[in-house]
């Protein structure tokens, strides 16, 4: 039989520094801070925390996201288990339809599944339509261009036509 033992690995560290003081300890020892992402959601207060994102999300989708069983979830409702650092962020990231540490100008946009939308509106976008959005940029500049010349042509064929005969203009311009 194989023994189980504790081992001090990077993840046992990192959730000991997600979930407990053991930041403040570690400043207090005057020991290097671990990294800090700007724009994180802070861990949960209490599973009312968990709870309310279970509520908007769905637990069924939230266990196939995430490939754990109702247990699970049901020991991070209850606060028996903590909820490891990856799935917290994952929930508000599917409850908030938007990536942690995006600017102030995303704040109006929302990822459902595979498309982006528009808060309020009615528009989205998949990954392939933004990807062609410099083609359709392209076009626009070259219909304002052929706009701009046909613009100067009925300008020169005003300045020029006598308008007496309905043809005139265009007689006129040969």
């Amino acid at each position: 039989m194989t023994e189980k033992r504790f081992v001090n690995s990077s993840f046992a560290r990192a959730y000991s520094a997600w979930f407990s003081d053991y930041e403040r300890t570690r400043k207090k020892n005057g020991r290097r801070p671990g990294a800090k992402i700007p724009g994180f959601p802070p861990p949960p207060a209490s599973p009312d925390d968990i709870a309310h994102y279970v509520e908007q999300i769905g637990p069924r989708k939230i266990m196939e996201t995430l490939g754990i069983h109702r247990t699970t979830l049901s020991r991070w409702l209850s606060g028996q288990a903590v909820i490891p650092r990856p799935a917290w962020l994952l929930l508000v990231l599917m409850a908030e339809g938007r990536l942690p540490g995006m600017s102030t100008d995303w704040r109006d946009f929302r990822f459902d599944g595979d498309r982006l939308y528009i808060i309020g509106t009615r528009f989205s976008y998949s990954a392939m339509e933004i990807a062609g959005w410099q083609y359709h940029q392209a076009h626009a500049a070259a219909l304002a261009r052929q706009v701009a010349s046909l613009e100067s042509k009925i300008q020169y064929l005003l300045r020029v036509g006598d308008f007496q005969a309905q043809n005139d203009a265009l007689m006129n311009a040969r």
